[in-house]
């Protein structure tokens, strides 16, 4: 079991360093400009705000009595005049032909904005078209490993041979130790928008979380008090990779359907889901107790495993599911500076990981320090038994609710704010909700700087910052933040890297 466990959690950390999540601006702002991801940029966001970029037109000459049938009338009579005219008049009868079919066209327009349709969308579009060139974001939580610690105690000359500096190791770590890898990257050439439409072929999203009893974590260190037990319950393991093939739709409200603001968009995103990797723990049952020299183990463990790739004959290939997913957002433009919106992400989205493995272990054993310390591998050292069997089980994404501002204080500074509410605690999901708060300073510049911070979620606290580099129609996009606190009291962190094309 052991020798297997190291494989399966080796085989992990690489899935979560290779694949990766979100964008740059995405973390310098902590994910609060919801509304304000456009193009290739929304693939994660509200889809609503591909809607600027369908152009309602001539929505404000609604109030026109000219019907189509009198327009015709008018074209027609139009018509037999201008055969009366001689031929030195043609040209002006051209001319004057044209502006009349201008004139009917935009009637045309205004009878079917005017329509009950609950949409007056893409009789003309904006020219619009952004692409990714390249996006690699980076996170690693632990819940409870500092800087401090790492500088203090990992990297602080301990000598993990003597059992005093053993004991005091740990020091400085009060709840367990949760890893988390949310990483996330795109393929270049594969996410881009033109228009109000994001096509996404290349993003691939990846998330482990390994949460490790405190205690638990200094056996191999220092053993257990005598006569102490340590309950492994909550011992858990996450892990999924999959493959998102997303195409995002923005349109425009008709007025009045939207009882307040001024303008109103709408927007979906249709997900083709295509599982690579799933791990988790169905259950752990055990404990660790402490004898009068010794370590005693005994423990139970039940995954659920579904990979790529067989580990040493431990876990056979899985199967590759495939999954569908929509997310819906709307926004309101309330007056010139506020706007707000709600979006609901990952409806319906799940897999179905048929031909996986359900591994069920079983570990008993009793060992000193000194013996954990020297053993190349435990497995010598642990009467093991196991039991691999072929199985298949359905795992969900987080239903995302997101509710979202975004207001204009000065030409120079734009704030954001968004509360993400989550339905489920597993995977990146919380059961508390996260609200963050952002800003982007100078929008309208060559570097415009972006700051924020969040309270609540999986990581209680989170901040970030960066910029971007905007050198004619290319991006640069550079950020970086801190998870569970600031700086030296940080126990995690993430890093952001941009590279795209916006015309």
């Amino acid at each position: 079991m052991v020798n297997s466990m190291r494989n399966l959690f080796i085989k992990l950390f690489l899935f979560s360093f290779i694949f990766s999540q979100t964008n740059s601006i995405d973390i310098a702002t902590t994910g609060a400009n919801k509304l304000r991801m456009h193009g290739q940029l929304n693939v994660f966001h509200n889809p609503a705000t591909m809607g600027y970029y369908a152009k309602q037109s001539h929505i404000d000459t609604l109030n026109s009595n000219v019907s189509l049938e009198d327009l015709s009338e008018q074209s027609e009579e139009s018509q037999v005049q201008s055969n009366d005219n001689n031929e030195n008049e043609f040209s002006e009868f051209e001319n004057f032909q044209d502006d009349l079919s201008d004139s009917l066209s935009l009637k045309i327009d205004e009878v079917i904005a005017s329509s009950d349709s609950i949409i007056a969308d893409t009789l003309d579009v904006k020219s619009h078209f952004s692409m990714n060139l390249l996006s690699v974001s980076f996170g690693l939580g632990s819940g409870s490993i500092t800087p401090d610690w790492i500088t203090n105690q990992l990297f602080g000359g301990k000598d993990l041979r003597d059992i005093e500096q053993r004991k005091s190791f740990l020091e400085g770590i009060s709840k367990d130790i949760n890893v988390q890898l949310p990483l996330f990257s795109s393929l270049p050439l594969l996410n881009f928008s033109f228009g109000s439409n994001v096509v996404s072929l290349g993003q691939v999203v990846s998330y482990t979380s390994i949460n490790i009893p405190k205690d638990l974590a200094q056996v191999p260190f220092i053993g257990l008090e005598k006569g102490k037990e340590l309950n492994i319950n909550s011992l858990e393991i996450e892990h999924i990779t999959y493959l998102p093939i997303s195409y995002s739709k923005g349109f425009v409200i008709k007025p009045g359907i939207i009882p307040f603001g001024q303008k109103s968009y709408a927007g979906f995103r249709s997900n083709l889901l295509i599982g690579l990797a799933e791990v988790h723990t169905e259950s752990v049952r055990g404990k660790v107790q402490g004898t009068d020299a010794n370590t005693l183990i005994d423990a139970d463990i039940e995954l659920g495993v579904s990979l790529p790739v067989s580990i040493d004959d431990s876990f056979p290939k899985g199967s590759l599911p495939i999954g569908i997913g929509i997310d819906l957002g709307m926004i309101t433009e309330i007056d010139d500076k506020l706007t707000i919106g709600a979006s609901i992400d990952n409806i319906f989205a799940s897999f179905n990981w048929s031909g996986a493995t359900v591994y069920s272990a079983s570990v008993q054993g009793e060992l000193t320090p000194d013996e954990i310390a020297d053993a190349d591998s435990l497995s010598d050292l642990l009467d093991q038994s196991e039991l691999k069997e072929s199985s298949s089980y359905k795992t969900n994404l987080p239903i995302s609710i997101n509710l979202s501002g975004t207001y204009k204080a000065k030409d120079w500074a734009v704030l954001d704010g968004n509360i993400r509410l989550d339905l489920g605690d597993y995977y990146w999901a919380s059961k508390k909700p996260l609200i963050s708060l952002g800003s982007e300073f100078f929008p309208n510049t060559n570097v415009p700087l972006y700051f924020g911070i969040s309270i609540g979620g999986e990581n209680s606290f989170a901040w970030g910052t960066g910029l971007s580099f905007k050198m004619g129609s290319v991006i640069l996009d550079l950020s970086g933040g801190q998870l569970g606190g600031t700086f030296n009291n940080a126990t995690g962190m993430q890093f952001g890297f941009g590279l795209r094309i916006q015309k």
